[in-house]
């Protein structure tokens, strides 16, 4: 708590206060600890985005957004096309799974968005937020649809990651749901969508479908910014002698026939996002 700012500390004391954990110092400290983390993983991602920090958005200003609130909610705003803007609010509740998603198509500011004040909407289910602790916007020789690309995947992953690490404040028996499960993709993709559950669950099998198709049909199969899929032949292995990994002894490797396989190329972003990703021992 030492760390934060005093509204900074009135906010985390506020929001242990309907979090569920005891009201004490422990539970302050894990709540700041959280807070932190979060605050740096929104540095963190925006920076990698080469978005930039400003303490004002001018009303007029056609850029996008993405804002972070005291209160560790998350606002997108996708650049303006005809004075209307995409807005997207998440709520990121402290023993959920899924983020709480709500969606305005034609959304607009009332006015500018400055750090420290409320962010203000004409039009959509959020009429107004928390105040607002950070604005990252694009830079203006980015356009609108890199710009669009760079806010929605900084808020999937900053909604995912704040969830993650909403999970190491709770007490182990108290945690909260499994993240990453189908049903929580799913959910989480219906919410942000504007589908139902039942639509976004079909169009995600047909996609596995189409791509599995694709794999046995022998072709490479792009998935996009992860990588590709492929198969490929594994020639026939004579029987071999070998070692145990566990125990040490030796032992007879049977021969193998000449097979098709499964395979997997990792795009090279991915890879090096991978590769800057700090050593976690566990």
């Amino acid at each position: 708590m030492s760390q934060l700012s005093p509204r900074m500390r009135e906010h985390i004391e506020a929001i242990t206060r309907s979090s569920g954990l005891p009201y004490d110092q422990e539970s302050f400290a894990r709540m700041a600890g959280a807070w932190l983390d979060k605050k740096q993983m929104f540095e963190q991602q925006t920076r990698a985005l080469a978005m930039r920090e400003v303490e004002v958005l001018p009303a007029g200003d056609p850029s996008g957004a993405l804002i972070l609130t005291y209160s560790g909610s998350l606002i997108s705003i996708e650049p303006a096309e005809d004075g209307t803007r995409r807005v997207e609010y998440a709520s990121i509740p402290l023993r959920a799974d899924v983020p709480g998603v709500a969606i305005a198509e034609n959304a607009r500011p009332e006015r500018g968005l400055r750090v420290d004040e409320e962010a203000v909407f004409v039009d959509g289910p959020v009429k107004s937020t928390s105040q607002i602790l950070k604005i990252a916007v694009c830079g203006p020789d980015v356009p609108p649809g890199e710009q669009r690309d760079r806010i929605r995947e900084a808020t999937i992953f900053l909604t995912n990651g704040f969830l993650k690490i909403n999970r190491t404040v709770l007490p182990p028996a108290e945690g909260a749901p499994e993240q990453f499960t189908q049903r929580s993709i799913v959910a989480y993709l219906a919410r942000k969508n504007n589908l139902t559950q039942k639509q976004t669950m079909s169009l995600l099998k047909d996609y596995q479908a189409v791509v599995e198709s694709g794999l046995l049909l022998g072709a490479r199969v792009p998935l996009g910014r992860i990588g590709s899929l492929f198969v490929r032949r594994r020639p026939a292995r004579k029987a071999r002698v070998g070692l145990n990994p566990a125990t040490g002894e030796r032992l007879t490797i049977g021969a193998q026939p000449e097979t098709m396989v499964a395979r997997m190329s990792f795009a090279a972003s991915l890879k090096r996002r991978v590769r800057d990703l700090e050593v976690r021992h566990e």
